[in-house]
């Protein structure tokens, strides 16, 4: 599953690479189109699909609220029309994320509560995103250095690196897939790869 995972971060970092002059240039192409005069402040984000920590693949859920920061107007663009810049959207995102083991010998799960920084790059009917972030991880001690004489739990700081990739359903929602790297503190396997896909409703 790692090799797999390692593989398909690096198929979406070139991805990524290559929409990035398409977005730049789609932002000039739509600037007639009606959707591009107002870009929604808030988006509201629920996911499910892996995480593979400790050499093992466990569900991971999460849900997320984007809060837009950066805002378009008519003193930044081109046209002087008043309407909003959508070649690059800066967004803070709240996050919740849990999995659970279904290890036979390890037990415990880790729920996360975080914060992320998002960048956004609309291009045609898509929208590619890179992002970064830390969070608390409330997570068991057996799970956390996979000792199943261990008991309680334990707050440790993660950070993580993340990117993916928007479709557009509707002009209020849009499907979307995610792979990230958490570095976790303090576990004895502290990175944990995810790659997760979900629907997300602008509002």
């Amino acid at each position: 599953m790692r090799p797999w995972l390692r593989i398909s971060a690096l198929i979406g970092a070139v991805l990524l690479s290559a929409n990035l002059a398409s977005a730049q240039s789609s932002s000039s192409r739509h600037d007639d189109d009606e959707d591009s005069d107002e870009i929604p402040n808030y988006a509201l984000a629920v996911g499910v699909g892996l995480v593979e920590p400790a050499n093992q693949t466990e569900t991971y859920y999460t849900a997320q609220l984007r809060i837009r920061v950066s805002r378009g107007d008519g003193e930044h663009d081109r046209g002087g029309n008043g309407r909003q810049d959508r070649s690059i959207q800066g967004y803070i995102e709240p996050e919740i994320g849990y999995w659970k083991s279904t290890n036979e010998t390890i037990h415990g799960s880790d729920k996360l509560l975080g914060v992320n920084l998002i960048g956004a790059f609309p291009f045609a009917s898509a929208e590619s995103f890179l992002g970064v972030g830390v969070g608390a991880h409330f997570v068991d001690r057996e799970l956390l250095e996979s000792n199943n004489r261990l008991t309680g739990s334990e707050t440790k700081l993660g950070v993580n690196a993340q990117f993916g990739l928007d479709l557009r359903i509707t002009d209020s929602l849009s499907a979307f897939g995610t792979g990230r790297f958490d570095l976790v503190q303090g576990a004895k396997d502290n990175v944990q790869s995810k790659v997760y896909l979900g629907l997300r409703a602008r509002l």
